[in-house]
């Protein structure tokens, strides 16, 4: 008998990547899958439906998150105290920008900016007579940059100060005249990104405004590039955290691409543009990146769409992130907003009011399953049947919990391309200390072609090694 190795799949026309599973290198395995982390709940802030943005500064996190029609901005403690600061009244849906100066913290909800000081506790929303509301915003050399909503310009603020503009800090994407969908700062040079004919990079001129020949910004005029932005929420802020010398966003046709200095490469796969290419709408999509045991995540959300992408800048692959929505089918991950805050991952709900910390020793969504699925890539035998006697999944064994009875794997097949599947069939995985049992289904008939599916539920450490199957 004959093994052979049955990869899992990465990229494809038939199938899945890996669901809450991410593929990592092994010294002596091409590549293994672990486990993505759980979350842990800090609090739950009180009659709060969706948590829009968080913030983490000086041991505290400042989150938005929507009560009935308004947004509230409070602060909290790593041990999960809180406090309210503020009311949005703006807007209460989609993302907000949150960052911070050396002495104020703004928020800009799409619509407008508000301004929170620290040290004297003082939240108000910005009325300065210059200020036309703010679409998105970031921070650079001691400025606030922000994008004036529907149009084609971009402004920034007094120097130290979010709450004072002046009318002549105003600037027009000019490359290719297009509204603005969003700014970013992105290793010191303003990123403008435009709705449909591409974007441009401007940079720190030095100047003080006070004519054209003395500006503070100005273009570069090396800086155009082709690609525009489909979302707003997905022009991520170059994080305290996790410094980047590359930049990436989901494009306006939908693919996702990587910005390294001006030039610009399409870095999403086929299944990633096939799904959004058969949405009806992923304008709402928003992300956020991190940083994970030498992994370099990026998050992408289509809520209109409950799906979660998450590219691995790292091993250069794909996956899904899915959680359950009340315990009734298969759903978006549950993180809607992220930051790092003394060294800890937190985010906050997307349907509730509740921050939790994403920690990989935690094999739960805040006590509700984690379903982990895989899918093998498929073997096609042309016009010769292939007898399939066994299949084994290598996991590592003995990872079951004390006092509980061991692990299980459901395995299906499928031999139309994964349109439907065969019964569930379920295999112990060994009990904790059990270092020697192997996951095996034997006698799995023949066909043409064959695709396996597993899944796996239990809370454990899950890490899957491989699959095989033996063959005449």
């Amino acid at each position: 008998m004959t093994v052979k190795p049955f990869p899992f799949i990465t990229d494809g026309i038939h199938g899945d990547v890996p669901i809450n599973f991410y593929p990592a290198a092994d010294s002596d395995k091409q590549a293994i899958l672990l486990p993505c982390s759980g979350l842990d709940e800090l609090c739950d802030l009180p009659d709060c439906t969706e948590v829009r943005g968080i913030y983490g500064l000086d041991n505290y996190l400042y989150v938005v998150a929507v009560r009935g029609t308004d947004s509230i901005l409070w602060r909290v403690d790593t041990s999960g105290g809180y406090s309210e600061l503020g009311t949005i009244s703006t807007s209460s849906s989609g993302p907000v920008w949150i960052t911070n100066n050396a002495t104020q913290i703004c928020i800009v909800d799409g619509v407008s900016g508000y301004v929170y000081t620290p040290s004297t506790g003082l939240f108000v929303e910005i009325t300065d007579a210059d200020f036309p509301g703010a679409g998105s915003m970031d921070y650079q050399d001691g400025y606030g940059l922000f994008t004036t909503p529907d149009s084609n310009q971009w402004f920034f603020s007094s120097l130290h100060d979010f709450m004072t503009f002046d009318a002549l800090d105003f600037y027009t994407k000019e490359s290719k005249p297009d509204k603005i969908r969003g700014i970013l700062s992105f290793m010191r040079e303003p990123w403008v990104f435009g709705v449909e004919s591409g974007s441009e990079v401007w940079y720190n001129a030095g100047g003080d405004n006070s004519s054209a020949s003395n500006p503070t910004f100005a273009r570069n005029t090396g800086g155009v590039i082709p690609y525009a932005c489909g979302a707003v929420g997905t022009i991520l802020p170059e994080s305290r955290s996790n410094p980047r010398t590359t930049l990436r966003w989901l494009t306006s046709q939908g693919q996702y691409v990587q910005a390294s200095g001006y030039s610009v490469q399409i870095i999403s796969n086929k299944m990633f543009d096939q799904a959004v290419q058969d949405m009806t709408d992923y304008s709402d999509a928003i992300a956020f990146d991190y940083k994970f045991k030498g992994h370099e995540f990026t998050q992408i959300t289509f809520p209109s769409e409950s799906q979660t992408w998450v590219y691995d800048g790292t091993t250069k692959l794909w996956h899904k992130r899915q959680s359950y929505s009340d315990g009734i089918g298969q759903d978006r991950h549950r993180a809607n907003c992220y930051t790092m805050l003394d060294n800890r991952h937190w985010v906050g709900d997307y349907s509730n009011g509740k921050i939790y910390e994403m920690k990989d020793s935690f094999y739960s969504d805040n006590g509700t399953d984690i379903t982990r699925q895989i899918h093998s890539q498929e073997v096609d035998g042309g016009m010769q049947s292939i007898s399939f006697p066994d299949v084994q999944i290598v996991v590592e064994p003995g990872v079951g919990l004390v006092g509980a009875d061991a692990p299980q794997i459901m395995l299906q097949f499928s031999g139309d391309y994964g349109n439907t599947w065969s019964n569930e069939v379920w295999r112990s995985a060994g009990e904790i200390g059990d270092y020697t049992c192997r996951a095996m289904w034997q006698q799995m008939g023949s066909g043409y072609r064959r695709m396996y599916r597993a899944t796996f539920t239990d809370q454990v450490n899950w890490r899957i090694l491989g699959i095989s199957w033996g063959g005449e």
